[in-house]
């Protein structure tokens, strides 16, 4: 992993961030199917490879997602070599002890280089000293490279939501402890 800084957004971050490419490339897509008797309901969703590489836009606007900066738990910058190169936003779940990453995005020349992970792992330890106890993680189910990431950080699937997103998309949500 590249030697990155992070650090909280400032409003001169904004117009740049905003330039990132916020869509991604999959070769996979998280299956729904769902089995549902009188007495039963089972969910279950599996991977399944596509027959080619798909560009997948981001769910939400680009500008949206600073609409709130101020009102966020968190909004963590990675920083290399003066470039900002991605973030993390975390809101605060109201009367609660949860916490939720509602966006994370890094520049598409920098992926595959651990940034990301490095922006989740520092806002675990962010909402651990703020006394969040769990942290939830929230992408679309086309959204392979980032349950992947969760995955690796150890984080469990716990739960979905259909048309959740602006556009419509199914929301899958993985958690973990943060303390």
């Amino acid at each position: 992993m590249p030697e990155i800084e992070i650090r909280s957004l400032k409003p001169e971050d904004i117009e740049i961030l905003a330039d990132f490419e916020h869509g991604y490339y999959s070769e996979y897509v998280w299956q729904m199917s769902m089995d549902i008797t009188s007495e039963t309901a089972n969910t279950e969703f599996r991977r399944v490879r596509l027959p080619r590489r798909v560009f997948v836009p981001y769910p939400r606007k680009r500008t949206s997602i600073f609409d709130d900066y101020d009102q966020a738990e968190a909004f963590l910058i990675a920083v290399l070599n003066t470039r900002s190169v991605g973030y993390v936003k975390v809101l605060a779940e109201r009367g609660s002890d949860i916490a939720r990453v509602t966006d994370l995005v890094v520049t598409a020349p920098m992926r595959r280089q651990g940034i990301a992970s490095g922006l989740l792992l520092a806002a675990l330890d962010l909402i651990t000293y703020r006394q969040f106890h769990t942290l939830i993680f929230e992408m679309q189910s086309k959204n392979d490279p980032a349950i992947q990431l969760a995955s690796k950080l150890g984080f469990s699937y716990c739960g979905f939501r259909d048309q959740y997103f602006p556009n419509q998309e199914l929301a899958l949500f993985f958690s973990r402890y943060a303390r």
